[in-house]
């Protein structure tokens, strides 16, 4: 038996394992019954109407996009060959803190959790004239590299896409977070297929960039991402539409349905550079008319 298994094991006092009193269950089960369905986008849609706090292992299982039986192996402390990314999708969804991630990890990997931060970012290389223009839309606004790395975000961002707490790049989190397939309504088509090509299109113009190369091989490493790679309705344009409008659920506005348009800006001292306002739609016919 590893290391690993022995440490998630527990025993009564006829030294058989005892789930109930294992560290790892209460854990996860507290960590469960503090959520507030409201707050997590595209649950009510997904589930229906919630009044009461907490998640069941179903729901928690769907949102990180695998079966039932095997979050309920995890939540018991069945010893199973857990995956990094299985186990950091379970930190995001149960929003564990710093002492229960360590925890999770150390009773399922037998080792010390790894360095977790999100990617760095270099927020005093944006101009602060910048920044106070991002911070002053009253829309959720960012500004990225080519590789999406996250470089500033306002508020707004931040209260309508809860992920940026976990990750910074966009693209990450789009094609390869399950979570964000329960945000994004039509997730395949209207989001991941133009993500997708943006992603190819900058692979191949920026071949000797380590890190966008590293992205993809990231990308890829998802099958659902990987499936689309050779999508032969693949678009042909490199950036988001600003005529195109998505649809996606937002924290806290249960099953609404939300569509928006993305907004891109290029700063003149950072070509590599683009800033994202994300639009709501209704405003823009609004306008039009």
């Amino acid at each position: 038996m590893t290391q690993s298994s022995r440490s998630i094991r527990t025993a009564n006092s006829n030294g058989r394992p005892n789930s109930s009193h294992q560290t790892i269950t209460r854990v996860l089960r507290q960590a469960r019954g503090r959520l507030n369905p409201r707050d997590i986008p595209g649950f009510t849609a997904t589930f229906g109407p919630k009044d009461d706090p907490g998640l069941t292992q179903s729901e928690v299982a769907h949102l990180l996009g695998v079966s039932t039986k095997w979050y309920r192996s995890l939540e018991l402390g069945k010893p199973r060959t857990y995956s990094k990314q299985f186990l950091q999708a379970v930190r995001r969804v149960l929003k564990l803190n710093q002492e229960e991630w360590e925890t999770v990890w150390r009773l399922t990997q037998g080792r010390p959790a790894p360095d977790s931060a999100p990617r760095p970012t270099t927020v005093d290389a944006v101009p602060p004239s910048l920044r106070r223009f991002i911070d002053a839309q009253s829309w959720p606004a960012y500004l990225c590299n080519r590789r999406w790395d996250l470089l500033y975000y306002n508020s707004a961002a931040l209260r309508d896409y809860p992920w940026i707490l976990h990750g910074t790049n966009v693209m990450i989190w789009v094609l390869t977070y399950p979570e964000a397939r329960t945000q994004l309504i039509d997730w395949e088509q209207d989001w991941a297929i133009p993500m997708i090509a943006q992603l190819r299109y900058h692979a191949e113009l920026w071949k000797e960039d380590f890190g966008l190369q590293t992205l993809v091989s990231e990308v890829l490493a998802d099958p659902a991402a990987r499936a689309l790679w050779d999508s032969p309705d693949l678009p042909v344009m490199p950036h988001p539409s600003a005529t195109a409008t998505r649809k996606l659920y937002l924290p806290r506005r249960g099953a609404e349905e939300f569509e928006v348009l993305l907004l891109t800006m290029q700063v003149d001292d950072m070509p590599s550079n683009r800033m994202m306002i994300v639009i709501p739609a209704a405003q823009e016919k609004a306008v039009a008319g």
